[in-house]
């Protein structure tokens, strides 16, 4: 017996199998439509092989599920899943926790998606495709939005009309919040705190999507993201905060309609839009040690963008004992680390360059002079996933 979780991002589909306690990790991966230009790679872990395989006929979310199903059972870790967990992003305001998934939660997550339309409709397709592969198993829905739900009233509410709060239900959501609340806990534990009231974080969430929150206490304060996951900082193909006034000239002067602006805006802006190049950072990274200007410009934005915010966050919560990077490129991208470091000294930050450079998972990157620490967390959403999954099915299965 054990438990699938499948992880759908708005590049990826991660997936991860584990025991059926949710204790052990079986296997893990990965299925990215970006690494190569003509072809799909899907990289597999366990704890026997390491393997990565591309195929050129993957090209939505329900042949991926398809995939994975069959390279686990290659590998005869497929067999006897009696549950699956599904990260969705957007919950709205109907869902702040751990879902059993049925008919009528697909359809109130059909209503929400047109809020994260990079994310959810993608998401909905897997469950789909997950659910006709595996009928008999139990299917369970874990909402980014969760880590969320009690931000403060004036971490939510817009300074706009209060009546558009109260009648179309706008407010700050915040994302990543499965990752947001790993890393949260994580690195209380790397810096021997937890259950500490008193503590400081500023988590950096830096991959395709990027978000920042600001944790006290284990608590939200703030986060980048709002209503949809467009806010904030600047991100792969998402332009993060922009002028609204903008978009009013566009619409009033330039005759650009909402679905225009809505591709322009969440598909073909941020590093891409930019830089012309690409949404992958680390073609971005590559282009600008060339001399591409647009490509430097688009990595200046990008790093002056998470500076300026984590100095805001910082403020809020009245100092900063550890700053934390993770995601994909907060992991694995030292010179990205370095930039945005080195900023950061005025608040109590100093990077361990030789750290940074051999840096590894769940480590701490500061100098020993170094007033707030410097974490390089790997974000484990699927771990997360997979224990609200296994606490669901075993309360489904008393019932």
């Amino acid at each position: 017996m054990s438990i699938l979780v499948l992880n759908t991002g708005s590049s990826t589909l991660k997936f991860a199998l584990f025991d059926e306690l949710a204790h052990e990790q079986l296997a893990r991966g990965v299925i990215d439509w970006q690494s190569q230009p003509d072809k799909v790679t899907l990289e597999l872990q366990t704890q026997a092989v390491s393997q990565t395989r591309s195929r050129s006929d993957i090209s939505n979310n329900s042949d991926a599920v398809k995939w994975i199903l069959h390279v686990l059972a290659d590998t005869n870790l497929g067999e006897s899943i009696r549950a699956v967990g599904h990260r969705i992003v957007h919950g709205g305001t109907n869902f702040c926790q751990p879902t059993l998934i049925n008919e009528q939660v697909l359809k109130s997550l059909e209503q929400v998606s047109e809020l994260a339309p990079l994310h959810n409709p993608p998401a909905l397709i897997t469950i789909k495709a997950a659910q006709n592969i595996l009928p008999e198993a139990t299917h369970v829905a874990v909402f980014d939005t969760a880590f969320f739900a009690d931000l403060p009233p004036s971490a939510y509410v817009y300074p706009i009309p209060y009546k558009w709060y109260e009648q179309y239900g706008i407010r700050r959501f915040g994302f990543h919040g499965i990752s947001h609340e790993y890393c949260s806990t994580r690195a209380a534990e790397v810096l021997g705190r937890q259950n500490d009231d008193s503590l400081r974080l500023v988590i950096c969430h830096l991959g395709n999507g990027c978000s920042a929150t600001a944790v006290h206490g284990g608590r939200p304060l703030a986060t980048t993201m709002g209503f949809t996951p467009l806010e904030g900082l600047m991100m792969g193909t998402r332009s993060g905060s922009i002028d609204p006034g903008i978009l009013i000239y566009l619409m009033t002067q330039q005759g650009f309609d909402p679905e225009r602006l809505d591709q322009s805006l969440n598909h073909q802006s941020g590093l891409l839009g930019v830089s012309g190049i690409s949404s992958d950072f680390r073609q971005i990274e590559q282009a600008s040690q060339t001399n591409n200007e647009r490509a430097q410009l688009a990595m200046k934005m990008f790093i002056e963008r998470i500076q300026s915010t984590i100095g805001s966050l910082a403020v809020l919560v009245g100092g900063i004992d550890g700053l934390v990077f993770t995601a994909g490129i907060g992991e694995h991208s030292p010179k990205l680390r370095s930039c945005v470091c080195d900023k950061l000294p005025f608040l109590g930050l100093k990077l361990d360059e030789v750290k940074n450079q051999s840096a590894h998972a769940d480590c701490d990157l500061a100098t020993i002079q170094s007033a707030g620490r410097i974490l390089l967390i790997q974000t484990r959403e699927e771990q997360m996933i997979a224990r609200e999954t296994e606490r669901l099915f075993e309360l489904s299965q008393s019932r």
